[in-house]
């Protein structure tokens, strides 16, 4: 394998030993060893990578310099939000009062919401995010069975024991 004279042996081993990120210190030593003469495949085996992974590496140190080898995903700022601010602020504003239809607001009213007002259509997932962004907790009554009967749970609440008493799983005996 052909190593390009970017960096001496000794740098190219400077750069193994002062590297902070492991990404970029495990791409150096791959570099590194095949400066030194070593094949893929051996490369692949002591930096337990693929014989691929060692070649492209390799490639991209020979086209880009050791500036190829950095960590380049730190840099990524990401996807824009689907949202501007001024959008954000006034589904914030709408969320303040009650829904159009009534009732608590759901994630399926507020996507409705911001395809009427807004005129963006957005699936559930970055409802829920801008949700949870703004500080919102999903809030549901625990569900109750229709034929409950509250006298008869509150008595047995006062007359069965504390659970800390009780055996079985829940009681830890």
């Amino acid at each position: 394998m052909t190593v390009a004279d970017h960096l001496t042996l000794n740098e190219l081993w400077r750069r193994v030993k002062k590297a902070k990120d492991p990404i970029e210190k495990h791409r150096f030593l791959a570099v590194y060893h095949a400066k030194r003469g070593l094949t893929a495949k051996e490369i692949a085996k002591i930096t337990l990578s693929s014989t691929r992974w060692v070649q492209e590496t390799v490639r991209r140190y020979n086209r880009e310099g050791p500036e190829g080898l950095r960590d380049k995903r730190h840099q990524n700022p990401g996807q824009k939000p689907k949202l501007t601010p001024e959008e954000q602020r006034r589904v914030l504003e709408a969320l303040q009062g009650p829904p159009p239809d009534g009732g608590l607001w759901t994630g399926p009213k507020l996507r409705d919401w911001v395809e009427r007002e807004l005129g963006k259509k957005l699936s559930l997932y970055p409802i829920y995010r801008l949700l949870h962004e703004m500080g919102f907790a999903l809030r549901a009554p625990r569900p109750r069975h229709a034929k409950a009967d509250g006298e008869a749970q509150e008595a047995f609440k006062k007359t069965s024991p504390p659970r800390s008493r009780r055996r079985g799983p829940r009681g830890g005996r």
